[in-house]
């Protein structure tokens, strides 16, 4: 077969969840395995939402670093080919910013919870985070999910950083619905005794760095665990305590990590643990 002709494989999901609408997708992939077209009903919802990682703040840039995308050269990096989220999650071109899904910072997962009971989770995807803040599938689209009958929120969580919950989203059963948590601090929801859940700079909201561990809270433990890292000297490697994103474990993220300990940064998410 010619390398260069695309390689037709349409595999056809119908997806049933209580409380849902039905639907049903099809993907076709090329040669080298990454999803190159997805064919929908519209009983699925596009989601358009808008995150940003404080860890890739780079000072005098506009869109976050995405170094670890093209960490050895324009065709190598750090990023993995698999999702670490545990979606088993492909994109065989992650290391290329000129591949479908363009300039990447790094995986990401999205959960859609049910908005009055934020501990119940609905749907799960490991997904890509764009530089500017755009999350997408590893095709370069928007994501979609399966339509549900009552509202929702989002639920953002990154490998490093503390996670974050959206408001109720009213309409979630067709269409694109539209969220940027980056505009306002009350994007991301919180009860009236957790910490901000994002932080400000040059006017757009950032999820804070130093959870490296995932147990929503930034706390002694990711000290420990990020303090053994830069001690054996790691870099060259994609590392959950390099949670300023550029390869290695050194005093820049000791420093990140340490301003999110003394503020006791937490996700509102452990006040909806299943």
């Amino acid at each position: 077969m010619n390398t260069h002709l695309a390689r037709m494989m349409i595999l056809a999901i119908a997806i049933t969840f209580p409380g849902t609408i039905h639907a049903q997708i099809k993907f076709t992939y090329d040669n080298a395995g990454n999803r190159i077209k997805r064919e929908l009903n519209s009983s699925l919802v596009q989601l358009d939402t808008k995150v940003l990682l404080i860890g890739t703040y780079r000072s005098g840039q506009v869109n976050m670093a995405s170094d670890l995308q093209t960490y050895f050269s324009a065709n190598s990096g750090l990023l993995p080919t698999t999702d670490p989220y545990g979606g088993n999650v492909v994109y065989n071109n992650i290391g290329n910013p000129a591949g479908v899904a363009g300039s990447v910072v790094d995986w990401i997962k999205i959960e859609i919870r049910d908005a009055a009971n934020p501990a119940a989770k609905l749907q799960s995807k490991s997904l890509l985070l764009k530089p500017n803040g755009a999350v997408v599938e590893v095709d370069g689209t928007l994501p979609k999910f399966v339509g549900q009958s009552s509202p929702v929120r989002v639920a953002v969580f990154h490998r490093n950083h503390v996670a974050i919950l959206s408001n109720p989203i009213a309409s979630f059963n067709a269409g694109t619905a539209v969220y940027d948590f980056t505009t306002a601090l009350n994007k991301a929801s919180q009860l009236p005794s957790d910490p901000p859940q994002m932080g400000l700079i040059n006017g757009k909201w950032y999820m804070w760095a130093g959870d490296v561990n995932g147990d929503g809270a930034v706390d002694a433990t990711d000290m420990t665990i990020a303090n053994k890292d830069f001690l054996d000297g790691l870099y060259d490697q994609y590392l959950f305590t390099d949670v300023n994103l550029d390869g290695g474990v050194d005093a820049t993220d000791g420093s990140i990590m340490n301003n999110a300990l003394i503020n006791g940064y937490y996700s509102t998410l452990i006040n909806y643990a299943p």
